[in-house]
């Protein structure tokens, strides 16, 4: 699992993308589901939990989006596949003042199936790239907290599908 920590000599530790996955299973319909991730829809989740959309470019599916907990934040969304009910990718680059994170941009690859009990399976799959000579700690530090994102971004969608927004709002 921990791999990518053996070779203690190796320096260029952002050389490869990290990747994570996880997947939860959430009772609702892959439409519903599916409304919670597309940027394009008024039922959004993150425009349901109070981030702004700014100008962005909707015709070439470019959204630019505004953390109303860090207001000096920017962030920009390119979605690169969108089948309704089924999947949703995008990739993201953050714009913040001081952003002390050596994550420079990420893919996210949200995949919805039928579960056989009923509701749907999530699958997330995010795929970051860090900044170049990143130091070792820092790496080790930024790939904890990637794999605690996947997760905390899966029980976040799922809060809010199956409670409302509300109930996704923790910090």
């Amino acid at each position: 699992m921990l791999n990518w920590l053996k070779n203690q000599a190796h320096t260029k530790w952002a050389d490869v993308p990290a990747s994570q996955d996880g997947e939860t299973l959430i009772h609702a319909s892959a439409q519903e589901i599916y409304e919670k991730l597309d940027f394009a829809s008024p039922a959004n989740a993150l425009r349901e939990r109070g981030f702004k959309f700014g100008p962005g470019n909707p015709a070439y599916r470019i959204y630019e989006l505004t953390d109303p907990d860090i207001p000096e934040s920017r962030l920009v969304f390119e979605v690169t596949e969108a089948e309704p009910g089924k999947r949703y990718a995008y990739r993201v680059v953050r714009y913040v003042d001081g952003n002390e994170s050596p994550v420079s941009e990420s893919e996210r690859e949200y995949t919805i199936e039928p579960a056989p009990q009923g509701g749907h399976f999530l699958h997330l799959k995010e795929t970051s790239t860090l900044e170049e000579n990143v130091h070792r700690d820092e790496y080790v530090l930024a790939r904890a907290q990637l794999n605690f994102r996947v997760f905390r971004n899966l029980a976040r969608l799922k809060l809010h599908v199956e409670l409302g927004a509300e109930a996704a709002s923790f910090k």
